[in-house]
């Protein structure tokens, strides 16, 4: 009876351990199998991560040509505002234009019709002293 008492717990310790076995060899493969998704998700985002990186890379290219553009730019006015008038200039100019006074010239048509005018006004006073220098002598006569 010992010997079966002995076999008894010797199967039962063997079928122990192999339960134990079957749970750990489980465990091994569900671990496996999470390692390998962890390994298939790690490679996807490193694929994702790269690919932007590359986008960010030419983005950041793209602003430095914009940013050396608008230096340039930036430049470019710097050097045009240094032939800009200056306050004086304009003022020295303000004070000629009021002495000049450009709002009271006149036209070249203008100045036709006033000379005609003129000449009528001229021509008129003429004739009119002509025939008031001739009616006293034409009274004279009479």
């Amino acid at each position: 009876m010992a010997e079966e008492q002995m076999q008894v717990d010797f199967t039962r310790i063997v079928n122990e351990l192999a339960n134990r076995l079957r749970i750990l060899e489980s465990k091994q493969s569900l671990l496996s199998e999470k390692l390998l998704v962890m390994n298939q998700n790690m490679v996807e985002e490193y694929k994702r991560v790269s690919k932007d990186l590359k986008a960010f890379n030419v983005q950041m290219k793209d602003l430095e040509k914009d940013l050396a553009n608008v230096k340039n730019i930036v430049k470019h006015l710097t050097e045009e505002t240094g032939q800009f008038a200056r306050q004086s200039d304009v003022k020295a100019l303000e004070k000629y234009i009021n002495i000049w006074d450009p709002l009271q010239f006149v036209t070249e048509k203008e100045v036709q019709k006033l000379i005609s005018a003129a000449l009528k006004q001229h021509g008129a006073t003429k004739d009119t002293n002509q025939r008031s220098a001739r009616v006293p002598e034409e009274r004279n006569e009479q």
